[in-house]
């Protein structure tokens, strides 16, 4: 009896995993062309480069990363606690995201230290 609780509570966490998955890819894409389309003439421009190619380089860097650490990925079967996972698609997918989140906090991490660092500031004087 106590193997049927467990099943179920995998399961329904499952499905609060994928609800809280399409919430926040709809979410992100509602932002996104909320953002594209209010945005006005007397802020369009940061450090004279356009804010729109700002944003549209970011949304397409990102995609182009993702799918490129996703074709890279490892396909290597795997097995965990006895269990062999050979899903060719998952184990790529999930070596894509581990690197596409490495990458994108190392980039992170490198213009936090350029923010500290004030070296933007002395180059303008």
């Amino acid at each position: 009896m106590a193997n049927i609780g467990n099943y179920l509570l995998a399961e329904v966490m499952l499905w609060l995993m994928y609800a809280a998955l399409l919430t926040a890819m709809v979410v992100a894409v509602i932002s996104a062309v909320r953002s594209f389309r209010l945005r006005t003439e007397s802020i369009a421009m940061s450090n004279r480069v356009p804010r729109r190619w700002i944003a549209w380089g970011v949304v397409v860097f990102t995609i182009l990363l993702l799918a490129i650490t996703c074709l890279l990925g490892s396909s290597q079967p795997l097995i965990i606690n006895g269990i062999s996972y050979t899903d060719r698609f998952w184990l790529k997918t999930t070596d894509g995201l581990i690197y596409s989140s490495i990458i994108l906090f190392v980039i992170a991490g490198c213009f936090v230290i350029y923010g500290i660092s004030g070296l933007n500031r002395k180059l303008k004087n």
